[in-house]
Parts: structure tokens; sequence; C-alpha cells
């Protein structure tokens, strides 16, 4: 044979067992084998048994996947995975473990049930970590990290042990507050054994108490109070959000406390009413609109010193005769307020009108169209202290104006002021 033919014969014997150089070989148990070979564009898997099944690629944008041996589940048995990059930084897997009563692979299917539970929407960027017996899928989504962690049960099926979950819901209350994510730790059963508040670099977050004093509650529900309280000023590990409520691990002397506390009392804009000058220099004016014949809702706010807001709110505090306490949020202000040194800006000029049964003044909708607002809440008939306050996540504490507007309920409006466009 000619020695170019010869040297040509030689490199098409020798192409597959370089293609196949860094397919892997699996030793489960001693004295048995399983090893991957490939098949065009696809790959097989031959069990231990010398049968073969055609192994599932993940569905990604490369055309060559990468194989890893590892024991996944955490039984002694190296098991299969096979990844491909997917985007820029995510990689998605499929895993073939290894059942030693049948000695041989199988694919892991995820159930819908528990993917439909998933930060990540099935086995992503896998991390070990033997120390929690948790195998940890890890992927990016925005700007955002996300991961899940998996344990085994006895059958070699997954469950899920902890996951991120990120709160997309906004709390029009309390815009200081805002918690976006949170780790859940489950049982076996899907219980939340554990929860805890983190930032984006997996730190624990904590919240500082706005109030004199905040009472303890065992759940979260008015009825199980108990007699211990916080006090202004003391920083807990925030644990889970549920509604208006927060449950929180404080590091008292006699050991940590993990309790509730009622948001609505923590942030009680009547109890923290003061009037002391506000300690950012800010002063909120509000004119008298008691006039039946001039019901105009005028507030102004100045500062003595450069202050930014960014998610300001209207309140109004009314109060009762009878020393009852009603707060409304009246509305956000949807843009950004800057003043300068020594600066005023009018937040509001309007008059307070009646339309459709209700008492109303006009405030832009977040789309700059024009929309009315409801200015009284449902109240009991009767005389109402009235005052304005202003809250904003970059203010030392809320804004009171000093005034306080004397009316009734319901109010007299002169009927020429009626829709007033």
């Amino acid at each position: 044979m000619p020695l170019v033919r010869h040297l040509l014969a030689s490199a098409l014997l020798a192409a597959p067992l370089l293609s196949h150089a860094n397919l892997p070989i699996l030793e489960p148990e001693p004295g048995l084998q399983a090893h991957v070979q490939q098949d065009g564009d696809s790959y097989r898997l031959q069990q231990p048994d010398g049968s073969w099944i055609e192994l599932e690629i993940p569905e990604a944008n490369e055309t060559a996947p990468r194989f890893e041996v590892a024991d996944y589940d955490f039984d002694g048995h190296n098991d299969l995975g096979i990844s491909m990059a997917a985007g820029m930084v995510n990689e998605v897997y499929n895993l073939y473990l290894y059942r030693p009563t049948q000695r041989r692979y199988e694919f892991l299917a995820l159930p819908e049930t528990l993917v439909d539970r998933l930060g990540c929407s099935g086995f992503c960027g896998l991390e070990r970590k033997p120390e929690e017996r948790a195998l940890y899928s890890s992927c990016r989504s925005g700007p955002r990290w996300y991961y899940d962690a998996f344990r085994f049960d006895a059958k070699g099926q997954p469950w899920l042990y902890k996951t991120l979950q990120v709160q997309e819901d906004y709390s029009p209350d309390y815009p200081y507050l805002f918690f976006p994510l949170f780790e859940k730790t489950f049982d076996i059963r899907g219980k939340v054994v554990a929860s805890r508040a983190i930032d984006d670099d997996n730190r624990p977050q904590t919240w500082t108490v706005p109030t004199a004093r905040l009472y303890l509650y065992q759940q979260p529900h008015e009825a199980s109070r108990s007699k211990a309280y916080l006090i202004q000023g003391d920083v807990c590990e925030v644990l889970a959000r549920r509604g208006q409520w927060l449950q929180i691990r404080y590091a008292s002397r006699k050991g940590a406390l993990e309790r509730w506390v009622s948001l609505d009392q923590a942030y009680d804009l009547h109890r923290r009413y003061s009037a002391a000058p506000h300690p950012d220099g800010a002063t909120l004016g509000m004119a008298d609109f008691s006039d039946p014949a001039y019901p105009n809702f005028n507030l102004g706010l100045s500062a003595d010193r450069p202050l930014t807001l960014e998610h300001a709110e209207v309140h109004l505090l009314f109060t009762a005769s009878d020393g009852t306490e009603y707060s409304h949020r009246l509305y956000a202000v949807h843009h950004p307020i800057t003043l300068s040194a020594n600066e005023s800006a009018m937040l509001d000029d309007n008059f307070i009108e009646h339309r459709d049964g209700q008492f109303v003044v006009y405030h832009a909708d977040e789309r700059g169209q024009d929309a009315h607002v409801p200015f009284f809440p449902k109240l009991v008939p009767g005389r109402y202290r009235v005052r304005a306050v202003l809250t904003d996540a970059h203010l030392s504490a809320p804004i009171y104006s000093a005034q306080e507007v004397l009316v009734d309920y319901p109010p007299a409006i002169a009927e020429k002021k009626l829709n007033t466009p």
C-alpha cells in the first residue's frame, strides 16, 4: 500500500477513537462499568449489563455537550451529568442517576409539580454541597441570580430543600420597607421550616424598630399579642413577611426570639407624630380647607438644606372628637422632588370636590392622565382634626404638617365648587 494511502487509512481508523477520547467511563460499583459513546450527532450510554440507551442532550445554543461524573444524589454511586451552555452565563443539565437495585442508569425527570415551585425551570449550573447533602441549581434571569437546592429521598427522588423566592408585590403602604428576596427552607413534605430575607449578595436583611414601643406576637394576628415588646432602635433579622406582618429574629439577653410584629403598628403615623423640628430640616405646610366656599387642598414643602425625595406619598390623619384615629393614604407623588437649601415647592393646590358620591381631589395618575382620588375615607359623621403627612424612603422620619385643620364630615362644600373641571 502506498505510504499516503496507508497514512490516510490510519487516520480514518483513529478518528473515532479521538472523538471519543473525552467521553466518560463510569464505575458505579466495583467491577461494574458503563461508558458514553458518540453516534453521529447523538450520544448513547452502555449500561453495566451491556445494553444501550440513547442519552437526552439538553436543548441549548451549543453543539457539543459536556459530560461530568459525580455523585449527584449522595448515595455513594457515581452518576452522569450532561451540560450545555444556554445564553451568556447559564448552563443547563440533564442527569442520569445510577440505581443500585437495578444496576442501571436512569434519566432523572423532574415532576411538573416540583418544576412549578422552582426559581430555575430545571437543573442549571449544578454545585454539590456534601455538608448539606444538597445539590444546588443556579441560573440568571435579568440582573438577578436564582437558586434551588435539592435533597433526595430514600428512593433517589429529588425534593425541594431550599429556593430563592422573589417578592414581586410592592406595598404602597410602606414604600420604605420592601424586602424582595426570601430564602425558604422546606422539609420533605414541602412545609416551610425556615425563612430569611437576604440581599443580592446573600447577606441577611435587618430591620430597625421605628416606634417607641412595639409589641411582639406569637402569630400574625392580633389575638396572639404577648407582653414582650421591642423599643425604638432595636435591630432585628427579617425572616418572613405576610401582608402587614413581619416575622423577625431578635437577639435578646435570654437568647434569640422569633416573633411577629405588626407593620400597621410599627408605622402608625399617629403614634410617630412629633412637633419637634424635622431631623432633615424639612417643613410641610397645609392651608385650612374647611371653608365651604373655598375647600382648597394646598400643600407645600420647604427645606433649609438640600432634600431629594423619590417615592413620596401624601397621607391624611383623621382624629375624631372621641379620640378615634384613622389613617388615609391620599396618593403617591409619582415624580422625584429635589429642593436646594432654603427652597420651597408646591405639592398640591386643588379643590376638594364631590363626584359620584365621593369627596375627591385632583391628582394625575402615573401616566400623567387626569384623575381624582378619594380625599376622605369612609368616616362616621362627626367633627375631625386633619393633619397631612409626607413619607419617603429617603426621609429620616415622616414630615407632619404644622397645621391641623378642623372639619366636619361629611364636609359642607359650596354648590358652585361641585364638579369643578
